[in-house]
């Protein structure tokens, strides 16, 4: 918050801002908005956040004119589906006049901002500046942010073209030769290229074009244009595989014709040194090529497998931290580390609940009476886990009805879970402690000296020792 602190400073001195980005989402299903870029302290606190919707990109801002939530949202018209799961550049802009804007590769996108700009002097300048999710991290985006630049100016439509056709990240022209099929002289399909990621490279706005100045390209028929590599079409990422258009002189220019202002992904392979690509077309010119699309095969039926449960164990490290975790007793205390060294052997190891065994529920036991045996001898740790109860009571009295709750309340709060799907219930367990106290204490006036202590310990070790910690 201290670092995003010189965003409210900045934008709050001149009114307005942008927000610049090269994004792109991994899918056109998420919701909430999910955050890609947000300058906030919660879904019902921001100062300003770019988000997405399904097809739609949403700016919200925080202004005299909107809520502390910037709602209402400026959104990307549904029908365009303007947002999609490929490289954009998408930009936010906010002025007093206008309010927001919203523009994608380029063009204004976006509708007439539905309330007027107004002021941002209701700004917080606690707020954080976070990428891919919400500050309360409920509103997670999946993707992948490019570039992001915010500005404290409002970019005017020619400086949002100008840095769309800058573009994002190290690209070069790979230039595939086809004056042999047309008869023009120098001609190429040209496209924009650059490694996406470790995995992939982005193949942007192909266009064509010849070196030969006197050339005038016409009447060229272009369909079905398709990305191969090395010795094979690829089997994903064909955005030009419905291309159907024209090289004619009066789309040709000097600088050549566009043929699609798509972008594509394409799996890498053997790296950049060794990859070599190629283009097929169903037809260039004269020339044609029959593409038969591949058949997708039926998928058999899957095969049977046994209903697999829906809890599982916690293994030896995560029973050992849990039981510390209940307690408050250190795993590195002296007997309590002594005690797990000795049985850790003993205890899970995979968290497949089908594989347990008599002798892993012994080790746990041992466990969980070390640590609640650490737990009632250290009388401040004791006193914070079971607060007001009497330890130096004799057994007859100390577990009176009060006494018990003292006991038992703690311990089944501090072990048990809420609100899940598959576990025992609160008077249940209570019940099967308040009957193990009662065998414990049947001794009456008879009972020991240190009775008590000894009632509790065991008690402890029955609540954190069972089921109730051991399954997940």
């Amino acid at each position: 918050t201290a670092g995003s602190e010189k965003l409210h400073d900045l934008i709050t001195a001149t009114g307005e801002y942008s927000i610049e980005t090269w994004v792109a989402p991994g899918n056109v299903t998420q919701e909430g908005p999910a955050v890609i870029v947000g300058y906030s302290g919660g879904t019902e606190a921001r100062n300003f956040t770019l988000g997405q919707t399904l097809y739609n990109y949403d700016a919200l801002n925080r202004s005299s004119t909107t809520s502390a939530s910037g709602q209402p949202a400026l959104s990307t018209p549904d029908a365009d589906e303007v947002l999609q799961a490929t490289l954009q550049h998408v930009v936010v802009t906010f002025d007093p006049i206008n309010g927001r804007r919203i523009y994608v590769n380029g063009e204004l996108v976006s509708e007439v901002d539905s309330v007027e700009g107004g002021n941002l002097t209701d700004w917080d300048d606690s707020y954080a500046l976070v990428l891919g999710n919400e500050t309360s991290n409920n509103r997670a985006w999946a993707g992948t942010v490019r570039m992001l630049a915010i500005h404290n100016r409002a970019l005017t439509p020619d400086q949002v073209v100008q840095n769309f056709d800058v573009g994002v990240g190290q690209k070069f022209y790979l230039l595939f030769s086809v004056s042999h099929l047309i008869d023009v002289n120098d001609s190429y399909i040209v496209f924009e290229v650059s490694q996406y990621d470790s995995y992939s490279y982005l193949f942007n706005q192909p266009f064509f074009v010849s070196l030969d100045a006197n050339a005038a390209p016409n009447g060229i028929t272009l369909k079905g244009m398709r990305i191969g590599i090395n010795g094979r079409e690829v089997t994903s990422g064909q955005a030009y595989a419905k291309l159907d258009t024209s090289i004619s002189a009066s789309s040709y220019t000097s600088e050549g014709q566009v043929l699609s202002r798509l972008g594509t992904i394409v799996a890498l392979e053997k790296g950049p040194d060794d990859d070599e690509f190629f283009l097929t077309f169903e037809q260039l010119g004269s020339h044609t090529h029959v593409v038969v699309d591949t058949v997708v095969s039926t998928p058999t039926a899957p095969t049977s497998i046994e209903e697999q449960p829906d809890v599982g164990l916690r293994t030896f490290d995560e029973i050992n931290a849990t039981l510390s975790a209940v307690t408050g007793v250190s795993s590195t205390q002296t007997d309590v580390s002594a005690t797990y060294n000795t049985i850790k052997q003993q205890l899970p190891t995979v968290e497949d609940v089908s594989g347990f065994l008599a002798a892993h529920q012994m080790a746990v036991t041992q466990l969980a009476i070390e640590y609640c045996n650490a737990l009632v001898e250290h009388n401040a740790q004791r006193s914070v886990i079971f607060p007001g109860f009497d330890f130096n009571a004799s057994a007859s009295s100390a577990f009176d009805v009060s006494g018990r709750d003292l006991i038992i309340d703690p311990l089944v709060n501090r072990v048990m879970g809420s609100n899940l799907t598959s576990q025992p219930a609160v008077t249940d367990v209570k019940t099967e402690l308040n009957r193990l106290i009662d065998t414990l204490t049947n001794c009456g006036v008879n009972c020991a000296a240190d009775r008590t202590e000894t009632v509790v310990k065991a008690t402890c070790a029955a609540a954190i020792g069972s089921a109730v910690m051991l399954l997940q």
